[in-house]
């Protein structure tokens, strides 16, 4: 509970700097953190099926899946406008050049060792747009 205090406070800053800073504060640090996707500010959501999905800024939205086909929860945020997203790059080289993480396919990286159960980060392009996602798989570190 405290973790997830902490994460809502960090919101205001995120507020409009990009996909990325949505990402990180709302789905990443959340999920790395094992506590819920952070969806503190923005309302019930649209339901649709194991999915609920949330407006963000600048026609972002987020996305929190309760029982994803590859996992057990999963949070993604979208930015149909497919803007560059430089922080989550930064990021991601540095957090495999650390050993957190490890590429497994291209757009794809699993946590390594230091958390149960693995988490696989996810950066997709698709439609002009980009997605970055993470999910709780079933799988063993």
């Amino acid at each position: 509970m405290i973790r997830a205090l902490g994460l809502a406070l960090l919101l205001p800053a995120a507020a409009h700097a990009g996909a990325w800073a949505d990402f990180e504060t709302r789905c990443l640090s959340a999920l790395e953190n094992q506590v819920p996707p952070v969806v503190a500010g923005l309302g019930t959501g649209a339901r649709d099926g194991d999915v609920v999905r949330y407006a963000l800024t600048e026609d972002r939205t987020l996305a929190v899946e309760t029982a994803p086909a590859d996992g057990m929860r999963a949070c993604a945020v979208r930015d149909p406008e497919g803007a560059p997203v430089p922080g989550f790059d930064t990021w991601i080289a540095a957090a495999v050049e650390a050993g957190r993480y490890v590429p497994v396919a291209t757009g794809r990286w699993h946590s390594h060792l230091w958390i149960e159960p693995v988490l696989e980060v996810q950066k997709t392009n698709a439609d002009r747009g980009i997605t970055l996602r993470i999910v709780e798989t079933y799988l063993e570190a």
